[in-house]
């Protein structure tokens, strides 16, 4: 840093707030401004603006922006003997790497939140956090198709088909950013596509709400490259299974009933024999 530099860096911090602000201004006009900038001729604090004051769910698209483009910044030249395929078109996942004829599709997700706060369920454990896993636009496709001389006015009506579900299949691995919860723009957690809960009223679908570990485990990891050999090796998990859990609180409750049972009976048998002591 050459000392006009250091100089100038000395007065600035001989200035006052509205000094600064004023030198602020000047400094913008004399840099390029931002592409989006000039594509919509407005300064960044509006845009900045703008954000902060609309509703969650526009600042939860914002935030899904920025955790893709932290991914494809700071992850995707990291991954070793991969590399980035640019593709067009609304597809069911948002990156994809090549390794000679392999390919993997990879579908990034923001971590859930709620009211701000990193969204829990007691159910899925206390090291675990929620990943809402479906499209951000809803819409339905008709089933089936029907010509025009087959329709009549007692024909039943086609049955419209969900499009925001994702199906098993439609990606290969899932990337989570986790900054909700870690306050850290690069930190993901990964686990494979074919892994994850599927609904209970067709298996083909991925359900909405699954369970993200906060930390390392043998269905998630933080290291990308360990999530590709995952995937590649063709081992089947289920990430959480929703009838063993629910077996498995149904006899704590009864554990728990039967406790209490016992612990009345006592409390009965005592009385009793204090009775009869008197």
């Amino acid at each position: 840093m050459s000392e006009k530099t250091e100089n100038v860096k000395k007065l600035i911090e001989s200035l006052t707030p509205l000094e600064l602000q004023s030198l602020a201004s000047y400094l913008r006009s004399k840099i390029s401004r931002h592409p989006l900038e000039e594509k919509w001729d407005i300064t960044y604090e509006l845009i900045l603006d703008a954000i902060h004051r609309s509703q969650d769910i526009v600042q939860r698209g914002v935030r899904g922006v920025i955790a893709e483009a932290v991914f494809e910044a700071k992850v995707l030249p990291t991954i070793k003997g991969w590399q980035s395929v640019s593709f067009v078109g609304d597809l069911p996942y948002d990156f994809k790497i090549r390794s000679g004829k392999r390919e993997i599709r990879i579908q990034l997700k923001l971590q859930r939140t709620q009211a701000g706060q990193p969204l829990t369920r007691p159910f899925f454990g206390p090291d675990t956090f929620i990943v809402e896993v479906q499209k951000t636009r809803s819409g339905t496709k008709r089933k089936g198709k029907k010509t025009a001389s087959k329709i009549t006015s007692k024909s039943a009506p086609i049955e419209p088909e969900k499009t925001r579900p994702y199906q098993f299949g439609d990606f290969d691995i899932i990337a989570v950013n986790m900054q909700p919860s870690t306050r850290d723009w690069t930190r993901f957690m990964y686990t494979v596509g074919r892994w994850l809960m599927p609904r209970a009223k067709d298996k083909k679908l991925i359900e909405i709400m699954q369970p993200v570990s906060r930390n390392r485990s043998e269905f998630w990891t933080d290291n990308i490259e360990e999530c590709i050999d995952w995937f590649m090796s063709g081992k089947k998990k289920l990430i959480f299974d929703v009838k063993a859990a629910k077996k498995k609180l149904l006899a704590e409750r009864e554990t728990r009933k039967a406790a209490r049972r016992e612990h009345g009976r006592s409390l009965v048998e005592g009385k009793q024999t204090s009775g009869a002591t008197k």
